[in-house]
């Protein structure tokens, strides 16, 4: 959680100072999982585990040993609500058992869903795609429209640096982001860009991406190579069509980089195109922009400014979970 890495702690922090109990499980830490088990009397295997286990539970833990420890902390927290962002662990099967336990079951996705998963239930789902929200009511399954946000806690906890790197890129490179990688490609022949993420592999050893790509970054020391790059690029995974909704957009803006987005038919409910952030729709376009920021600080620097203040002043995750417990008490 001190590391900041995802979301970190902020959905519970920032409902613990609007008044609200709340707690995080992390379902995929087998290890935590067994110590907590065997804190309050639920011993599946010995503790303590040898090291080496810590990184191939998976194979020696069943999933009904997970359910039996999720199942006795739901059992144990009584929460009204059982806010799911997960969706690798917790089966339809599962879930339906732990509906008697809860008022409310709420899951959040904004990613490929999984065929095995059907979320029928669930009371509500929320996610950040606008166009998944009518795509679940037609299925019979409430959602509404919830987008992510910025921790503002780290702007305290990363330096504000000059800026190191004229222009960077963060993010995977994937299958999931066929149009994306093609783009990295194509841009890191005209513009000086440095890249970090997952998917290194995925890229031509050759290639001038591979040539400047530095691995993966995660949590503080992403934000610190925001905090450090004039300008940062931003490009949706494929499944999100034509909406934009991803973190890089409140992470960038957040920590002060003049962002360069591709343009998306929402985007302006977020920010105002052109002045707090930067749009294109093609590979052209954005050397051109980009080149133009270069040649311009001062300009660039205002940009950055505007997007930094409109995060922080809307995109936060304390203004999020306002909005959140107004939706919750919709449907509690």
């Amino acid at each position: 959680m001190s590391q900041r890495f995802g979301t970190s702690d902020a959905y519970s922090h920032n409902l613990k100072k609007l008044g609200h109990d709340a707690q995080e499980i992390i379902t995929n830490d087998d290890y935590l999982q067994i110590k907590w088990a065997h804190e309050n009397g639920i011993k599946p295997l010995p503790l303590p585990l040898p090291r080496y286990l810590n990184y191939g539970l998976n194979y020696i833990l069943d999933y009904d040993w997970r359910y039996k420890i999720i199942k006795a902390q739901v059992e144990k927290i009584k929460p009204d609500v059982l806010y799911i962002q997960e969706y690798n662990i917790l089966s339809d099967g599962f879930i339906a058992k732990l509906k008697p336990l809860v008022k409310l079951i709420v899951g959040q996705v904004a990613s490929p869903i999984p065929i095995h998963r059907s979320y029928k239930y669930y009371d509500l789902i929320l996610t950040s795609f606008p166009h998944f929200v009518e795509r679940f009511r037609k299925k019979g399954i409430k959602s509404e429209y919830f987008r992510l946000a910025f921790d503002e806690r780290i702007l305290k906890e990363v330096n504000l640096f000059d800026p190191k790197y004229e222009v960077t890129f963060i993010g995977g490179i994937s299958k999931a982001h066929r149009h994306g990688k093609e783009l990295i490609n194509e841009v890191s022949n005209h513009l000086p860009i440095e890249l970090f993420g997952y998917g290194k592999n995925a890229l031509d050893p050759l290639s001038i991406a591979y040539k400047h790509h530095h691995g993966e970054v995660w949590g503080l020391e992403m934000y610190k190579i925001l905090a450090q790059s004039r300008i940062t690029l931003n490009r949706h995974v494929d499944i999100a069509e034509n909406y934009a909704n991803n973190m890089r957009l409140f992470e960038a803006t957040g920590m002060g980089a003049c962002l360069v987005t591709d343009w998306k038919e929402n985007l302006h409910t977020l920010f105002e195109p052109e002045k707090e952030v930067v749009t294109y729709r093609c590979a052209d376009e954005l050397v051109e922009k980009v080149t133009y920021l270069l040649e311009n600080d001062k300009e660039c620097q205002k940009i950055a400014r505007a997007g930094q203040k409109r995060t922080l002043k809307e995109h936060t995750y304390q203004n999020r979970m306002k909005e959140l417990l107004e939706i919750l008490d919709e449907y509690i």
